[in-house]
């Protein structure tokens, strides 16, 4: 028979398991603009990160730049 504690205890490992599953974290960060604090003299890029396969971080995309 389960009593409380062993209810409480199962779904604290659930959580736990599930806060460090990678699969439920995203591939991507949402892509910002670095604008020089509004300087149109100075280069303007987009820049995100992107999940790594191999280790499973976040890694910093090269910056895109375009001329507009």
């Amino acid at each position: 028979m389960h009593t409380v504690f062993d209810y409480l205890a199962q779904e604290l490992q659930n959580e736990y398991e599930s806060e460090y599953d990678l699969t439920l974290k995203k591939n991507y960060s949402t892509p910002k603009i670095y604008s020089a604090n509004g300087n149109l003299s100075k280069r303007w890029y987009v820049y995100f990160s992107y999940r790594e396969p191999k280790t499973g971080k976040l890694k910093r995309q090269t910056p895109i730049y375009a001329n507009l």
